[in-house]
């Protein structure tokens, strides 16, 4: 029964390794690193885009994200979705729908709806 527990906690602590995904972090304002959602994504093949409508992920970063929709919209942003990976994509910020922004990038979108990633300026 020992020997079960521990391989259900060892199980436990490499899940995320094993399913391919990993935890977005948390707000941070000393990295910079914001934790936001996908509301909508959508993808034209014909073009090469995908767009995604998308807010914070957390209550505690709206204010960041807020502050970074008002002073970066219109420039270049990186993401990161499941895989790790991180991705550039043009900001704007959607006046029309407060604490909204949407991100532009080469297709596939690299996310789905719902989905959670992160958001960074890139390092200068």
């Amino acid at each position: 029964m020992k020997n079960i527990s521990r391989l259900l906690a060892a199980l436990l602590l490499i899940q995320p390794v094993l399913s391919g995904s990993q935890a977005v972090p948390s707000a941070s304002p000393q990295t910079g690193i914001i934790p936001c959602r996908a509301l909508e994504t959508h993808t034209d093949a014909g073009l090469r885009v995908a767009v995604i409508v998308f807010h914070q992920r957390d209550e505690a970063a709206r204010s960041q994200l807020g502050t970074l929709l008002r002073e970066h919209s219109g420039e270049m942003v990186e993401v990161q979705g499941g895989d790790g990976a991180w991705r550039r994509a043009r900001l704007a910020r959607l006046k029309s729908c407060f604490g909204r922004g949407l991100l532009m990038l080469p297709a596939p979108a690299p996310f789905s709806n719902r989905a959670e990633f992160a958001l960074r300026l890139p390092a200068k």
